[in-house]
């Protein structure tokens, strides 16, 4: 409980995983917050109060706001002093002339942004709105995925087609993980953004919307069936749900097959298993293009609406 993030694993993490997050501190009133990235369950804590005079009260809540200020402060200190050991850590990569075993495992091509080591790790940068590299996620051939240590994950994102095709895009079109984005970006021919899980859809959605307030977005999430029937949540959809109405976008999800979802939810959640379902990409690609060109005729319908009343009003003056 010394007031820095801490990575923990969880229940359901593989080997090497680390599904949990948690900050606590001592100091002032003790408090903690908790989250499960697995299940988008979070939480916070505080110390119970006791009878306290007000100006016990009044120096209680000086001082934790000192402290929290501190801590801000020393945390951001941390994810640049990270972000600028990563910016010259990742010339020690280089784009792979080949798919990687895990793009190979996911059915995904080679696309420019993404770089990999000698030991066939993908790496994949995750930057914000202006382009900086705060974290790198690491996975494994195998699948397994780890972020840089001390690096900053909230509303930071990687961009499948590039962050200059992003600007110039009708929608903004954000998934939860970079297998799922680069299917949907090879299936439309347009950037996807790929938000690293289901807890950061939010904050992305939120920090695009905040850089490209005109373009409309549409969250694509997983539909987590499997964890629906463990323990009566889904949170794919939960949170494609909550990021979507916090930016005023639309959410969408892949449609399986019902008897070969049911027969095993685990393999079957993202449009990324979709491609490779009995409905094939083509199925994947009809179910997405269709979805995005009505976003994307929407946008340019209502871009043209603003314009005539642009004319209009220039003309009355």
């Amino acid at each position: 409980m010394d007031g820095r993030p801490h990575r923990v694993p969880i229940e359901g993490d593989k080997r090497g995983e680390k599904g949990g997050f948690y900050v606590a501190h001592l100091d002032g009133r003790p408090a903690a917050y908790i989250k499960n990235h697995r299940l988008g369950l979070e939480t916070t804590w505080k110390a119970k109060g006791y009878a306290l005079s007000d100006e016990d009260k009044a120096n209680l809540r000086a001082e934790a706001a000192q402290k929290l200020q501190e801590r801000n402060e020393a945390l951001e200190q941390r994810y640049e002093h990270t972000a600028q050991r990563l910016h010259k850590q990742l010339e020690q990569f280089e784009a792979p002339s080949a798919p990687t075993p895990y793009m190979v495992l996911k059915g995904i091509g080679v696309h420019a942004g993404v770089l990999a080591d000698k030991s066939g790790t993908t790496v994949v940068p995750a930057i914000d709105v202006d382009g900086k590299v705060w974290s790198v996620a690491y996975i494994s051939p195998e699948g397994r995925k780890r972020f840089a240590k001390a690096s900053r994950k909230s509303g930071c994102f990687h961009v499948v087609g590039g962050l200059e095709r992003l600007r110039a895009a009708s929608v903004i079109c954000i998934a939860e993980g970079y297998a799922t984005a680069t299917t949907l970006a090879e299936l439309a021919q347009r950037p996807v953004v790929a938000a690293f899980d289901a807890g950061n859809l939010e904050s992305v959605a939120k920090a695009l919307h905040a850089k490209f307030p005109d373009k409309p977005v549409l969250i694509v999430g997983d539909d987590d069936q499997a964890e629906q029937q463990r323990s009566g949540r889904n949170p794919g959809r939960e949170h494609a749900e909550r990021a979507a109405v916090a930016v005023g976008g639309r959410a969408i999800f892949p449609i399986f097959a019902p008897a070969e979802q049911k027969a095993d939810p685990k393999s079957f959640s993202d449009f990324n298993d979709l491609t490779r379902s009995v409905l094939g990409r083509d199925g994947a690609a009809r179910q997405f293009r269709h979805v995005y060109d009505r976003a994307a005729t929407a946008a340019a319908n209502r871009l043209e609406r603003n314009e005539h009343a642009r004319a209009r009003t220039l003309r009355a003056r």
